[in-house]
């Protein structure tokens, strides 16, 4: 499957740490929206922007603190707030208390969802690169079979009469499970001289992460804005507007992340023998996508539609990535990661709120969904000169330039 023993316990320990966000994030839109809590889209996109503000803060300083203290420790500590989050979301889900619960749950897992990439990454420096889009895919398969299997699940209990503050307390414990499974088998793949060296430069130059990087970042700048504006507002939007119930949306969430999951593989090794038409594939892919979500109705196409959503997000995810650390030295890996999901979360932190804008303006989530596929396809366009501005597939800049500012030689949500 292209891992060897360290990638996949960190995948079946992030497939843990998974749970504790999966068996409640697939309704949490609902859920906000629903009586008793009974959001206004204001609120609703305040809170998710600054459930946003949160992971914006947690990117970078997860890519900083792994890089100095290493990745193991960084992980189990980034589930502290993740637990008291989610507690106190199950004991107090009320505005304004949402507005601290919910970003205390998105600072810890920005943490996660860096040191997810930051590992394999490691290991990828380790063995000379080799297979880097299959490797940075496989390692969050079992979180994409999680992620799938999850709504089935708590759309069941939601059935049998249990309320949603229910699935915050499995998440919780699913938080503790997930703690002592990083201490007990998660490795260490950052090696000492990286450590070393990442500990006698904590402050450097933007320029120490390289052109091609500053380049692609920048360039998927406008492509996440779009993004941003109307993926918080799928469950309203499937819930109200497509008319279908909780639960079934739930089954349609399973569909995509299963088929993900299956997906991995096969797809995976494509965006590896081309990375860059890979990711250009992916981004245009989902653009249509969430064009067809503003225009289609009925249970029927929903399933289709995210099954169909499985293959460009597995694209985008595995040339994403291998683009973000292509160049960067060992050392750098996790602040590259984390500087760039900072970038990204940057441009979606007004986008929720935007988004939630347009929607009272216009009354009509149909409406913010097709603004946001037709922007989209704009920022494709951008997207695609960055990356082929970007440097010759599987070839890195510290192997082109010797070496790096740093004075050493030498790649998405999930």
């Amino acid at each position: 499957m292209g891992l060897n023993g360290k990638l996949w316990r960190l995948a079946i320990v992030t497939g843990i740490a998974q749970f504790a966000m999966s068996i409640w994030t697939w309704q949490f839109a609902i859920f906000l929206q629903e009586a008793p809590v009974s959001l206004e889209p204001w609120q609703m996109g305040l809170t998710f922007s600054m459930g946003t503000l949160a992971a914006i803060i947690g990117y970078p300083l997860s890519g900083f603190v792994s890089d100095i203290v290493g990745r193991r420790i960084t992980m189990a500590l980034a589930l502290v707030p993740m637990f008291t989050g989610l507690l106190l979301l199950s004991l107090l889900p009320v505005w304004p208390m949402l507005l601290f619960s919910y970003p205390l749950v998105l600072f810890g897992w920005s943490f996660i969802l860096i040191i997810s990439r930051a590992v394999p990454a490691d290991e990828l420096a380790a063995h000379h690169g080799q297979d880097a889009p299959r490797k940075f895919m496989m390692v969050v398969m079992p979180a994409y079979l999680v992620d799938g299997l999850c709504p089935i699940a708590g759309g069941l209990l939601l059935e049998f009469g249990y309320r949603p503050e229910f699935l915050f307390q499995l998440a919780a414990m699913g938080t503790l499970v997930a703690f002592a499974a990083t201490l007990i088998f998660v490795r260490e793949t950052l090696s000492t001289d990286n450590l070393r060296q990442a500990r006698a430069h904590v402050i450097v130059s933007p320029r120490a992460l390289g052109t091609d990087f500053w380049k692609f970042s920048t360039s998927m700048l406008g492509f996440y804005a779009c993004w941003g504006l109307a993926i918080p507002y799928l469950g309203p939007l499937c819930v109200t507007e497509w008319g279908v119930d909780t639960t079934t949306y739930g089954f349609t969430w399973s569909a995509f992340s299963l088929t993900t999951a299956l997906l991995s593989y096969t797809a995976s090794g494509v965006a590896t023998r081309r990375t860059k038409p890979a990711l250009m594939l992916g981004l245009i892919g989902n653009c249509i996508i969430v064009g067809a979500f503003s225009l289609g109705s009925g249970i029927l196409l929903m399933l289709l539609l995210n099954i169909l959503w499985a293959t460009p997000v597995v694209f985008w995810i595995c040339g994403e990535r291998t683009l973000i650390v292509q160049g960067v030295g060992p050392e750098m890996k996790g602040r590259s990661l984390g500087t760039f999901q900072f970038m990204m979360s940057m441009t979606t932190l007004f986008a929720a709120s935007g988004g939630a804008l347009i929607w009272s303006f216009t009354g009509s989530l149909r409406t913010l969904w097709g603004i946001a596929s037709v922007l989209g396809f704009v920022f494709v366009i951008v997207a695609g000169l960055g990356v082929r501005a970007t440097g010759r597939e599987g070839q890195s800049q510290g192997a082109k330039s010797g070496p790096n500012p740093l004075g050493t030689t030498e790649q998405v949500s999930y």
